[in-house]
């Protein structure tokens, strides 16, 4: 398998822990997505996805993993949600990886590797998140799981981390009560570190998770216990 990786998202909290884990376990080059990334990508806009992984493909040949980090934040409930904010957040956090994944179809490697970010607020419709946030995580679970079926046949797993609350900026934009609530539920007692979403990352893109495909991994420190 290449070991050249691309981390879209690489300049967020969780994003930029990964690439530094990826560049430490070895993998290179780790290619950089974001909105004002050394490759500029808006993951909601097909032409700017297209534009950015067109780019990277004449700086790598063959992928090796694919990490679809990017994402924003909504605390809207069904009552302040207008249809604007709704289609928003769907099409950074639900239609950002999946035109990624299309994207990035006949570039990655078979026996390679995709991860995508989805939440713990995607199979508990959300602690201190909004409805929107919600309902596209739930739905980044299911592509991955979509995705699992229908690339097995090359060799190429995907899977989704679902971290709870890690210490980033978009935790950061909760109210301080909603993230001392969330605390005082997790069993751990503590909001988790993007380099532990990092190393759960790095562990789904090593040979050792050759046999795990279609797999949602939680990352929040007991707060949900499949």
């Amino acid at each position: 398998m290449p070991k050249a990786a691309c981390v879209v998202g690489s300049e967020g909290g969780i994003g930029s822990a990964v690439v530094q884990r990826l560049k430490d376990d070895g993998w290179s080059p780790v290619l950089r997505m974001d909105l004002n990334g050394p490759i500029p990508i808006d993951v909601s806009k097909a032409d700017s996805v297209h534009a950015a992984f067109a780019k990277a493909k004449q700086q790598v040949s063959r992928l090796g993993l694919l990490v679809v980090a990017s994402g924003t934040l909504d605390v809207g409930n069904i009552t302040n949600t207008s249809i604007d904010s709704w289609n928003e957040v769907l099409a950074v956090n639900l239609s950002g990886p999946f035109l990624c994944c299309k994207a990035s179809y006949d570039w990655i490697a078979d026996g390679g590797r995709i991860v995508l970010i989805s939440s713990i607020a995607g199979r508990t419709g959300g602690i201190v998140t909004g409805s929107a946030y919600a309902a596209s995580k739930g739905g980044v679970e299911s592509l991955a799981k979509s995705l699992a079926q229908q690339l097995a046949a090359r060799g190429i797993t995907v899977n989704c981390v679902a971290p709870g609350g890690i210490d980033t900026p978009m935790l950061a934009k909760n109210p301080d009560a909603a993230i001392a609530a969330m605390i005082k539920a997790t069993p751990l007692k503590r909001i988790g570190l993007p380099a532990e979403i990092a190393a759960a990352i790095s562990f789904l893109g090593s040979d050792d998770a050759s046999f795990i495909t279609g797999s949602v991994l939680g990352v929040n420190g007991g707060l949900r216990m499949d």
